[in-house]
């Protein structure tokens, strides 16, 4: 790659059930955004490295295995779960074990304290997923933006854990680079609707707990990224966002004078099975110009550029993208479909 008290009375106490206030109190489960699997038992997830996790399998797990990476950092895997269906009359899960689930912090997962949120116990978290649903053999990984560079960082520390990786307009694989383009991530300008959305409803919702800082960046995320030209009339299916976890994974990979100092590619060189990038037509930040140079990075990569598509082009151009997708799994496994 944000605080108002509300006081409910205790009416609970005299038998008379939750007050007006839990009801509508933003801290209450599930009011301001959807509630976490720390929260509602109904959504399925699992318990790991001292934490618990929004996740969601798909197929047969006898199949080679896919893991999921979604966008952020502090995103959600939904508008990734497109990629689980039926498209010309062909889903990813007829061949492959699709594992789906929402990172540290984000989305749908529980929240945690800050010191938790740091990139080395995010790929400890992906290496955990690894070895409970691709053990003793290789998974692929399919990253988008953050997702992508999660990937990569991944791939850095344990080449031979991954069978091959789709990455989808990954986000800038080192610090030199973000800092590049970080200014060109943003429409700051005063009068950017967004940015008068945030301070709006700063007036109304201080952040002072997860729940508001969530609905918060969500706002502050609406209409942002003008240069990425996503489909604002097709908008991107989302749960909820982890504004913490966006901001101490993104803090991590910083010095103490905020500038980003990362390198996830130091060890790539050693990583010699090929890669696949994929990126929208008409995306200018993170899209085909940044990624010609990125797959310079891998020993053996490859770019595909879909028309008619900015950074949402595995959302609004779904098809196309599994058609990539699927050529690239069928030569790393020989063609045997």
């Amino acid at each position: 790659m944000r605080h108002m008290r509300w006081l409910p009375l205790p009416l609970s106490l005299v038998g008379l059930g939750p007050t007006a206030c839990d009801v509508m109190s933003p801290s209450s489960p599930g009011n301001l955004v959807p509630a976490t699997v720390a929260e509602d038992a109904s959504l399925p997830a699992i318990e790991m490295n001292g934490a618990r996790f929004h996740v969601e399998t798909i197929g047969n797990p006898a199949n080679p295995v896919i893991v999921f990476l979604h966008g952020g950092p502090g995103g959600d895997y939904r508008s990734m779960l497109r990629m689980a269906e039926r498209h010309n009359g062909y889903s990813l899960a007829d061949n492959y074990f699709l594992v789906y689930w929402d990172q540290r912090g984000s989305g749908l997962s529980a929240r945690v304290n800050s010191n938790e949120l740091t990139i080395e116990t995010y790929v400890n978290d992906l290496n955990t997923i690894m070895n409970r649903y691709s053990a003793g053999k290789p998974a692929f990984l399919i990253g988008i933006s953050w997702g992508g560079m999660f990937a990569t960082r991944y791939i850095n520390d344990y080449p031979r854990r991954v069978a091959g990786a789709v990455l989808i307009e990954p986000g800038p694989l080192d610090g030199a680079t973000m800092e590049e383009v970080k200014d060109d991530m943003f429409d700051l300008s005063l009068g950017a609707e967004w940015l008068n959305d945030v301070v709006w409803n700063g007036q109304f919702l201080s952040p002072d707990d997860h729940a508001r800082m969530d609905y918060e960046r969500l706002l502050g995320l609406k209409n942002s990224q003008p240069r990425f030209h996503v489909d604002n009339r097709n908008p991107e299916a989302a749960w909820r966002q982890g504004a913490a976890a966006n901001k101490y994974i993104m803090e991590d990979g910083q010095n103490s004078s905020g500038k980003f100092t990362y390198d996830f590619t130091t060890n790539l060189s050693t990583y010699t099975t090929p890669v696949l990038f994929i990126a929208g037509a008409l995306s200018e930040v993170l899209g085909a110009s940044l990624q010609r140079k990125q797959v310079l990075r891998y020993p053996s990569a490859s770019l595909q550029v879909v028309d008619g598509a900015g950074h949402d082009v595995a959302w609004v151009k779904t098809a196309a993208v599994l058609t990539h997708i699927r050529s690239y799994l069928d030569a790393r496994l020989g063609g045997a479909r």
